[in-house]
């Protein structure tokens, strides 16, 4: 999985990460580094499982 994020300097990077870790935007990583962009596949597996919706 790719991931773009942005630098603590500002720079953006692609980076490289395992299936299987959940990303969101936003995200801060270990480094400082903050999600800007989580690629999602146009069609999911058939062993995904969708969260549960949250309802007042």
């Amino acid at each position: 999985m790719w991931l773009l994020v942005k630098q603590s300097n500002g720079k953006m990077e692609e980076r490289e990460y395992p299936t299987g870790l959940y990303f969101e935007i936003g995200d801060v990583l270990e480094d400082g580094a903050v999600v800007v962009d989580v690629p999602y596949p146009d069609d999911f597996e058939d062993d995904f499982e969708a969260m549960d919706l949250y309802e007042d």
